[in-house]
Order: C-alpha cells, then structure tokens, then sequence
C-alpha cells in the first residue's frame, strides 16, 4: 500500500496503524473492532449486511473527498452544507 495506493481498504481495529501511516480512508468490519463504540452489534451478512457495508464505503469515501476538497482546492466538488 506504501508503493501502489488504493482508494480504501477494509480492516479489523489492527488496521488503524497501517491507516495511520498510509493516510488510505479505511472501512472498520470484522473482529475484533475495539476502537468503535458498538460497530460489533451491525449485520455484516445478509441483505442488511449488504447496505451496512455500503453505507459505511460510501460515508468513507465522501468523507475523504470532504477532506481533500478543502485541502487541494478542487473546485469541481462542493460539500458545502447549503449549495
């Protein structure tokens, strides 16, 4: 991940460490997932699995487009709360 980035990865709590020193937006599912109130208690199998694991992507992947909007002057992206 340090030489050919990727746009997120999927990981248990042991991946905030290789979050940290990659900066790669990273998607919190399996076990264990001691650094997050709860997240335990969200299907992960099924069809509300399927929109769990969706929802988190996406929220992750906005978040960093958010993030990096306000930081490299993109102006084609707003994320402004009122357009």
């Amino acid at each position: 991940m340090f030489t050919e980035p990727v746009d997120f990865f999927v990981g248990n709590s042991y991946g905030k460490y290789l979050w940290r020193d990659t900066k790669i937006p990273m998607v919190r599912i399996g076990y264990p997932l001691f650094d997050r109130h709860h997240l335990h208690r969200y299907a992960t199998l099924g069809y509300q699995g399927g929109l769990n694991l969706l929802n988190w992507v996406v929220n992750t992947l906005l978040d960093e487009m958010d993030r990096n909007s306000n930081i490299t002057g993109v102006t084609d992206i707003s994320f402004d709360l009122i357009r």
